[in-house]
């Protein structure tokens, strides 16, 4: 993670600690100004830059409450750890938002993206552009549209965070305009969530995350724990994932340092809301209308609701992400591919099991002539015994 990095995510700590924990705000959550772990959850990926933007935005939520008198402050004066939970990513069903631990989810995408007709139409249409685009960065062509829409999107990745962090850009790649040339390519990339994925790829991308949510806004009511903030620190991928599956995502790349805010408010009427807004440094406020619901916000039965075709636990996750019996032969249906194969593995343990009848009864047949044999050489002046 880099030093602008952690600088946004320190503002943004900063701005929802004077949301949260100042008394004085409408928006006070009744949070302590210091860190108390019955009032406080997060959870990152396994990624070094999410559990250190975590780690960023935490340090200025809570920081401590140090007197330093003018000397230099102890590490603890000046940071205290707030521990952060993870799971490996190979393992993750919430917050990736990518087919990363998903087998039978990246298997799938190739196909949903390269029959879509949109996409289609698109690389038939950027054909020019992306011969360009090769003779530029060096890559190698490929027959495959979606390997190669992949690899393009790849670059123009690199370009973006270099463009984005005021890195040095090779002059040829500046020169041709290749970050420009790159760009409807990446755009479609981030419409895939809204334009080609199925809804089964949709609800294994943020399904997981959508579940918690509700999970978490129940439990706020009911007041069956004492959380009252709940923080995840994910990716791009997670937010338009988690924004599409609420049915509010434009198709449009999150910007770096996004935070999404989901936020339980109780009205003066004693009835509950649940708001959506998006916060970025140094910018206003930008609060998304969810589907079936009010402009100020989804009332409990709206929210719990929303999108339920979307919603997965994660056992239906798991269960959704098997890919345990590929197309080894195609054209042959699964369920004969299994029952032959169970088939063969029947003949094979019947020709064990004959095999070893056999070899035992040659074994009987041979012992009283070992046996006469071993006789003869034991009185033969041939053997003798050697001991210790």
């Amino acid at each position: 993670m880099t030093i602008t990095g952690m600088e946004n995510h320190l503002e943004n700590g900063k701005f929802f600690r004077a949301r949260y924990t100042d008394p004085a705000q409408q928006t006070y959550l009744g949070l302590d100004a210091q860190y108390k772990r019955s009032q406080v959850y997060v959870r990152s990926t396994d990624r070094d830059r999410t559990l250190m933007s975590a780690q960023s935005f935490l340090a200025s939520l809570f920081p401590p409450n140090a007197s330093v008198n003018g000397s230099l402050p102890t590490p603890l004066e000046a940071w205290r750890p707030i521990p952060v939970h993870t799971v490996p990513m190979e393992t993750e069903p919430m917050l990736d938002g990518s087919p990363y631990s998903c087998p039978s989810w990246a298997k799938s995408i190739p196909k949903t993206i390269s029959s879509n007709p949109y996409f289609i139409s698109f690389m038939m249409n950027q054909t020019n552009i992306t011969n360009e685009i090769l003779n530029v960065s060096g890559l190698e062509y490929t027959s495959n549209m979606f390997n190669l829409f992949t690899e393009i999107c790849y670059v123009y990745d690199v370009l973006f965070c270099e463009k984005a962090h005021d890195w040095k850009i090779k002059d040829e790649f500046v020169e041709s305009g290749l970050f420009e040339l790159t760009d409807p390519y990446a755009a479609l990339e981030w419409q895939t969530y809204t334009k080609m994925y199925t809804d089964k790829e949709k609800a294994l991308a943020g399904g997981v995350l959508l579940h918690e949510l509700k999970k978490r806004v129940t439990h706020r009511v009911n007041e069956t724990d004492d959380i009252k903030l709940v923080m995840f620190s994910g990716h791009d991928t997670t937010l338009a994932a988690i924004l599409t599956c609420l049915g509010v995502y434009d198709g449009v790349q999150p910007p770096y340092a996004t935070t999404l805010m989901l936020e339980l408010w109780k009205r003066e009427s004693g009835k509950y809301e649940v708001t959506l807004s998006q916060h970025n440094a140094g910018k206003e406020l930008v609060a998304y209308q969810m589907p079936g619901c009010g402009e100020t916000g989804c009332s409990l039965d709206q929210f719990s609701n929303l999108n339920t075709h979307l919603e997965i636990t994660e056992d239906q996750y798991y269960k959704g992400c098997v890919d345990a019996w590929p197309d080894f032969i195609p054209g042959i249906p699964k369920n004969t591919l299994f029952l032959s194969l169970c088939l063969i593995l029947l003949l094979f343990i019947a020709s064990l099991t004959v095999s070893s009848i056999y070899i035992h009864r040659l074994r009987q047949r041979a012992l009283p002539h070992a046996g006469d044999q071993l006789r003869a050489l034991l009185e033969s002046d041939n053997y003798y015994y050697q001991g210790d």
